[in-house]
């Protein structure tokens, strides 16, 4: 027995002096020894379990306790696990879920985890559901969130969609019900948008469903401010956005365009015309504004009218289609004042098919270059 302690600490320590700190983990499993002549002889019991421990800094009294600590979690551990194995969890589901939430190994079987357990089974939830959703957000084994499964499950309409809201934001399931989801929720309609795009953007953005109602409130007027009053169909999509914005990252984005001369009210137009630009940074709205008034020719009242321009990527599809098009153009191969907005507007598929595959046996470079600047590549522009 000395022998193995001997060769367990000579695997552990350093020859030099060094300092060393291990865990409770790895003392217990150091010095975890069931033979039975170990258990039979007080004397050596003492040292194996006693004599380490002192020499890491641990009273006996305290190598005792710890001792027991471990020996009882490690009790209540095999039962929690046991009991997620019988309810259909794989070992790989178990391990994930004890590694996100250790408070589980814990838990009291029969009054903790069974009841938490058969309510979700009661709602109606399978197994592989009830897997997602306890992996997602391990904090609901312990709270009672009946009420929010509740809620929201009769808001969405369907385990599916309450699923993904849950996995894109955990707290949906946690957060107060009465002073944050309800109040919230009741804003929206107050709005005049109904249940279903509600649940819709629930679904694709529930982190504003558990944001603080007054945060909520003002973006409301805000958006109101902007221009774009709740009766407009674009109102919801204009919060959506806004919602993920600061104040501050707004008004930016509105000097932003205000330095390339757009007016006001063309800015709002934006916003409800395509809000999803409004998402863009700074220099991002800098760079495109540059390209299309400087290189491709645009005048603002084009770019104005056709701002969905705006929204597709510089480097991936306006400049390297306007390369193609320009050099076409050059070889006069096509009538000059191609509309550019339509030629950014069709799929990439369409796309080649029209204006890249009748000449790329003839103009090699160009296809190639097109086909590396859509992959992400470093665009050259074909020569003539």
């Amino acid at each position: 027995m000395m022998f193995l302690v001997q060769k367990r600490l000579f695997c552990l320590f350093p020859r030099n002096n060094s300092s060393i700190y291990l865990s409770s983990y790895q003392l217990c499993s150091l010095f975890n020894f069931s033979t039975a002549k170990c258990d039979s002889s007080e004397n050596s019991s003492n040292f194996i379990v006693v004599n380490p421990l002192q020499s890491c800094e641990l009273s006996s009294e305290k190598a005792a306790k710890t001792a027991k600590y471990h020996t009882c979690r490690k009790n209540s551990s095999s039962l929690s696990i046991e009991f997620f194995k019988q309810k259909g969890w794989s070992d790989a589901q178990v391990m994930k879920l004890t590694q996100k939430a250790p408070k589980v190994l814990r838990a009291n079987v029969e009054t903790t985890l069974k009841p938490r357990m058969r309510s979700l089974q009661d709602m109606g939830f399978s197994v592989t559901e009830i897997v997602q959703l306890v992996s997602k957000c391990p904090a609901m084994l312990f709270q009672n969130i009946q009420p929010n499964l509740n809620f929201l499950k009769s808001l969405l309409g369907s385990n599916e969609r309450l699923l993904k809201a849950c996995s894109r934001n955990r707290f949906l399931l946690t957060s107060s019900l009465a002073r944050k989801i309800e109040p919230n929720i009741s804003l929206l309609r107050e709005c005049g948008i109904s249940d279903e795009c509600i649940a819709g953007m629930v679904v694709s953005n529930p982190c504003f469903v558990v944001r603080n109602n007054k945060f909520i409130r003002e973006v409301i007027d805000y958006v109101e401010e902007l221009g774009v009053p709740r009766d407009c169909g674009m109102f919801r999509h204009a919060l959506h956005y806004v919602m993920n914005m600061s104040r501050s990252k707004c008004d930016a984005t509105f000097a932003t365009f205000n330095s390339f001369g757009w007016s006001q009210p063309d800015i709002v137009a934006i916003l409800r015309k395509n809000p999803s630009v409004w998402t863009l940074s700074k220099n991002n709205i800098s760079d495109k504004m540059t390209f299309l008034m400087k290189e491709a020719g645009c005048e603002l009242q084009y770019i104005i009218r056709h701002s969905g321009m705006l929204s597709y990527s510089l480097e991936k599809r306006l400049r390297p289609r306007h390369d193609v098009i320009n050099f076409l153009e050059q070889n006069k191969l096509l009538d000059k004042g191609q509309g550019l907005a339509y030629v950014m507007k069709l799929t990439e598929q369409k796309f080649m098919n029209k204006f890249l595959f009748p000449y790329k046996e003839k103009f090699t470079a160009l296809y190639n270059s097109y086909v590396a600047a859509v992959q992400g590549k470093h665009h050259v522009v074909a020569e003539n």
